[in-house]
């Protein structure tokens, strides 16, 4: 049985939780931003599957994975850094995979986009837009773990 008692790291209560996860983008409106994107049908599928995950609180059934994909496409527009560091590395990685630069191509493709993505949070972090939203988003989910 998960808990929801009191408040938690930042102040937030069981029910502003709930009103976070309950305010959360339906499922249809996930399913169409997913379907106006141009990710491979199966990463479609799998945020989908993700956005379909749920989980019982006492007596509640709590739509986590809305709210985790909701989260997400909110700092996607929030902290384009973070976003940009990684679709540079993206880029960099495709061009040493057509054969560009074949000597350290393979080390640098799963390298560079942690790198990237790395290096743009980081900078996120920098300018203090990341910590806040990060911090909220953590503790508005320790309502719903599992009791001691």
């Amino acid at each position: 049985m998960l808990e929801h008692a009191g408040n938690h790291a930042n102040g937030a209560t069981f029910d502003e939780a709930m009103g976070k996860v309950v305010s959360s983008l339906p499922l249809r409106k996930i399913k169409e931003y997913l379907d106006s994107t141009n990710l491979s049908a199966d990463a479609k599928a799998l945020l989908f599957d993700i956005a379909n995950i749920t989980i019982k609180v006492g007596e509640a059934v709590v739509a986590v994975g809305r709210r985790i994909i909701d989260f997400a496409m909110g700092l996607m527009k929030r902290f384009p850094t973070a976003t940009l560091g990684l679709l540079v590395a993206v880029t960099i990685v495709s061009i040493i995979n057509i054969g560009a630069i074949p000597v350290i191509g393979a080390a640098l493709t799963k390298l560079l986009p942690i790198i990237g993505l790395t290096y743009g949070a980081v900078e996120d972090i920098r300018q203090g837009a990341m910590k806040e939203p990060m911090d909220s988003f953590e503790a508005e989910f320790a309502h719903f773990r599992p009791a001691a």
